[in-house]
């Protein structure tokens, strides 16, 4: 189901999830989000979130750079948690707008950008930004605005990233700033409204215009256009070489095109100086688009990546499942039928006689559940850690491949990520104390405080240390103080509690039973051959996972650090259970094999051999990040790497707690079908 990502972001059921998952449909949208419809003259704001770069990785607060302010300066609008974690930053702009009313080169302001580039000279604020790729991010009624690029022989038009702050020319290699837009906004009639209007569609197209003018003696002028019931214009300069839109005097009024501002060789706005800043507004009406599919061609992308595409990945996935299937119903069903056959025969007097020798992985039966003797503890707080991971991801990316989580509420899908993680505590706390209580281990208070704080922890004091970094560059991505104290007394006050609480139910169940009886010493494990070599199993079997999981992980990344919209959760959720599956075939595969070279450690075995796959996804994004084409600064590969390392550590916990889980239900069920002496 095609529905809305943005990364920085989080993961997230039904057969008709499954069904839709690969095809557009209409966004779906929850009962509190509630269209806004207008009359004819109504006021309409326009806002501004943040700025973004691909090269920086570095959101910043669209009046950090000296653009025009709203009178009385601009007002924070962002509603909940979600947003500041996201990095949202929604204000106010002083651009005038008024439902189906058009207008012409409106005047804003006049700035002063900052001095001139010169060798040798710092850049100003705006040179800066232009050279590192900010891209402006507007929105009216709550849609972002896409952007229109016009050159001499194509227009395009994209639906992610916004629009540039402004161009690098490249005869002059000088920075030049868009000074003027053309607001185009589509609407819509409302059936059921009498002379009221809904917002479908916002683009923008920015052009550099360079403005020769003085600025006016004041900033209302009266004068009425050539229209006599047009309303009275904003000014604030006299322009001297007006383009035909920007004419006060013009008989007949026209909207900006590029040949009108390109046409007579007209120098584009140098990003320095004193600069007009002017716009256009539009109105269209489109009778075929409806408020409901309005974010449709946001979320599809206007169809640049076909739905095919995805449908290729699944494919390439299943093939993979099936192949590893069928490999598992050749090899291993067919191994432990004359497994079962040869170990649950009577012996005869003659066998008995001669006291054959067993081989096999019955010969490991004393062993097989011994607890790991290596960290058994952290095991278990793996395992619960993981479980807590897997639940929460299945449950958000179900939410949203079913339109529970609508794209028009900008930082739901952070906060169910966050409340779904924060509710999963007491699995993970239930998960891991069943298990610890299965090895016999006393400590369970400090492996229940470790199940709550160790990976959080982790991802907190990660999160603190960027955030510090952030703020030091004035980043809007930094969170406010205020929101940063909420989220941590959800942790200390919902999520750890939560997680004590599973605990105590885990203690009070019965322990694990297991069909052997594990032995006071320890079997000696054989020096395994190449083929059966622990390490080597345990480096390579990750491969498998990521190459059924590789293709849509490429739209995940593209999507979480080069600000495109993500919403093909159906999708997402077919190829996250066959991620799952694919573990724990090839986990309990490759588990066989070792019980049946009598290595009875399998207990973190398995969970590295299935956790692997986090390595090769963190060894991708490494790959990967060339295609950013980011800045030489140290921050941006701190801020990449580091997020990437914070996913591929939860992947690994996940991952790794589907093999191990796996491999407990395996070797319990084969060892219960045998006769043990």
């Amino acid at each position: 189901m095609t529905m809305v990502l943005r990364p920085p972001s989080g993961a997230s059921a039904v057969l008709g999830a499954l069904l839709l998952g690969g095809r557009q449909a209409t966004a779906f949208y929850l009962p509190g989000v509630n269209p806004q419809s207008f009359a004819e003259g109504d006021p309409v704001k326009l806002k501004v979130n943040k700025m973004t770069s691909q090269k920086t990785l570095m959101p910043v607060d669209y009046y950090r750079l000296p653009f025009c302010q709203p009178e009385g300066g601009p007002k924070m609008d962002n509603e909940n948690l979600g947003e500041f974690l996201s990095g949202d930053r929604i204000e106010s702009t002083p651009y005038r707008l008024q439902m189906k009313t058009e207008m012409f080169c409106e005047q804003v302001c006049i700035t002063n950008l900052g001095r001139a580039e010169q060798k040798g000279v710092s850049p100003n604020k705006v040179v800066r930004a232009i050279r590192k790729n900010y891209h402006n991010n507007w929105i009216v009624d709550n849609l972002s605005s896409a952007s229109k690029m016009e050159d001499d022989k194509t227009i395009t038009t994209r639906y992610w990233q916004g629009f540039p702050v402004g161009f690098v020319a490249t005869d002059t290699h000088k920075a030049y700033v868009y000074n003027h837009v053309n607001l185009e906004i589509q609407y819509h009639k409302v059936e059921t409204e009498v002379d009221k209007y809904r917002i479908v569609r916002f683009t923008v197209e920015p052009f550099s215009i360079k403005h020769d003018f003085e600025p006016a003696e004041d900033d209302d002028d009266d004068d009425k256009t050539a229209d006599d019931d047009a309303e009275p214009r904003f000014r604030v300069a006299d322009i001297q070489n007006p383009i035909r839109s920007c004419d006060r005097h013009a008989s007949e009024k026209k909207h900006t095109t590029y040949d009108m501002v390109y046409g007579r060789s007209r120098e584009p706005q140098i990003a320095s100086g004193k600069v007009l800043f002017t716009y256009d507004v539009t109105w269209k009406e489109n009778k075929e688009l409806h408020w409901a599919s309005r974010w449709d061609v946001y979320l599809s992308m206007d169809d640049a990546i076909p739905a095919k595409v995805h449908w290729l990945s699944i494919a390439n996935s299943l093939v993979i499942v099936f192949v590893l299937t069928a490999m598992i119903a050749a090899i291993l069903v067919r191994n432990l039928r004359r497994d079962y056959a040869r170990y649950n025969k009577l012996a005869t007097d003659e066998e008995k006689a001669e006291d054959l020798e067993e081989f096999g992985w019955k010969l490991v039966h004393a062993d097989v559940f011994r607890p790991p003797t290596t960290r058994p503890m952290l095991f278990c707080v793996f395992v619960g850690s993981g479980a807590q991971l897997c639940t929460s991801a299945f449950f958000a990316i179900a939410l949203s491949a079913v339109g529970f989580l609508s794209p028009a509420r900008r930082g739901s899908l952070m906060i169910a990520v966050l409340v779904l993680y924060m509710l999963c505590g007491a699995l993970a706390g239930y998960v891991s104390s069943r298990l610890y209580k299965s090895f016999r281990g006393r400590a369970w208070q400090m492996c229940t405080l470790f199940t709550a704080t160790l990976f959080p922890g982790t991802v907190v004091g990660v999160f603190l240390f960027f955030n510090i970094i952030l703020a030091f560059f004035h980043s809007s991505g930094s969170v406010p103080f205020v929101d940063v104290i909420i989220v941590l007394a959800m942790w200390c006050c919902v999520s750890i509690p939560l997680v004590f609480l599973g605990a105590y139910f885990g203690y009070k169940a019965d322990a694990i039973s297991y069909p052997t009886v594990t032995s006071t010493i320890a079997r000696a494990i054989p020096e395994p051959t190449l083929m059966l070599n622990p390490y080597l199993a345990m480096a390579l079997a990750g491969m498998v996972p990521f190459a059924a999981a590789y293709v849509e992980l490429f739209f995940i990344m593209t999507s979480l650090w080069m600000d495109q919209f993500y919403y093909v959760f159906g999708f997402t959720l077919i190829v996250y259970l066959i991620l799952l599956i694919t573990c724990a075939e090839v986990t309990v595969l490759l588990c066989y094999y070792q019980l049946c070279g009598e290595n009875h450690r399998w207990w973190w075995f398995s969970f590295f051999t299935a956790g692997s796959t986090a390595f090769y996804m963190f060894v991708y994004s490494a790959f990967w990040f060339k295609s950013l084409e980011a800045s030489k600064m140290m921050i941006t590969y701190m801020l990449y790497f580091g997020y990437m390392f914070l996913i591929s550590y939860a992947m690994f916990l996940v991952t790794g707690m589907v093999g191990a889980m796996s491999c407990l239900w395996f070797t319990r069920k084969i060892f219960g079908s045998i006769k043990v002496d």
